[in-house]
């Protein structure tokens, strides 16, 4: 029994080092921020003409990327966490491509379909995409709708299908039932869903430079305008930016973490 009291104290102590050390480390990173940058930069470089442009544009493309990807991801979710199917694993595993590739590759791979000659013909006719606005929502969008598919997924899994079995007897069809009990109990995990794919596609840079650019004024998203501040050699205003996207990251995180504790209340 000595023997084990040792051990897990031993245990203990190993894992709140590991913890301590990590939790350290990350807030250090952050404190190194704050204490690097200049006060007046903050308000020099948010509240400057560029800033305002690229903060607004951030804002509206995650948000239209974000809602459009929970309009594909709540049906999608609620029948793969629902129904099995023949080629169910193939279809999953083809929906988490996104989460796994790298933005750079799925940005080249969008920018090699919209320039193929299919591409090109329903850009000129139809809707263009490439070095426009539309190129960021659809870039994001890619992107953080699989992440959403798969949150939510969890979310519906986690809701007992006994109530929805209930409202079948009681005679609701399939889709009163969705709309009327699996959507209300699931409505803190689509909110949470929706905060984590919009900070997403709001620090999203490596697939928007491919097929949008980096157009000042245009397409000039917060992580664009890290990029450029350091081609410029800007770092003051870099900094600014970096330390803005932490603020998202953290408020985002926090704003999960409450709906999330609320929810399996």
């Amino acid at each position: 029994m000595r023997a084990r009291s040792v051990a897990d104290r031993s245990f203990s102590v190993f894992t709140w080092a590991m913890l301590g050390l990590l939790t350290a480390y990350i807030s250090l990173i952050v404190i190194a921020l704050f204490l690097r940058v200049n006060a007046d930069s903050y308000g020099d470089t948010l509240l400057s003409g560029r800033a305002l442009s690229t903060i607004r544009l951030s804002v509206i493309c995650a948000t239209i990327a974000s809602v459009l990807a929970l309009l594909f991801a709540v049906p999608i979710a609620y029948q793969l966490a629902r129904k099995n199917f023949p080629g169910k694993n193939l279809i999953d595993t083809i929906l988490d491509i996104p989460i796994i590739l790298s933005p750079v590759a799925l940005g080249t791979a969008l920018l090699v379909i919209l320039s193929s000659d299919a591409g090109r013909h329903f850009q000129d006719n139809l809707v263009s995409f490439t070095f426009a606005t539309r190129g960021i929502i659809l870039v994001q969008f890619s992107i953080v709708v699989a992440l959403a598919i798969r949150s939510l997924k969890a979310v519906f899994e986690q809701i007992d299908r006994r109530y929805e079995e209930v409202a079948y007897f009681l005679g609701c069809n399939r889709w009163q039932t969705f709309l009327r009990i699996s959507l209300p109990m699931a409505r803190s995990g689509i909110i949470a869903s929706f905060i984590l794919a919009w900070a997403r596609a709001v620090g999203e840079f490596g697939a928007t430079i491919t097929v949008a650019g980096a157009v000042s004024g245009k397409t000039e998203t917060i992580p664009s305008a890290i990029y450029l501040g350091l081609a410029e050699v800007d770092i003051q205003e870099t900094l600014v930016y970096v330390l803005l996207l932490v603020f998202v990251a953290i408020s985002v995180l926090l704003g999960v973490r409450l709906l999330t504790a609320k929810r399996s209340v």
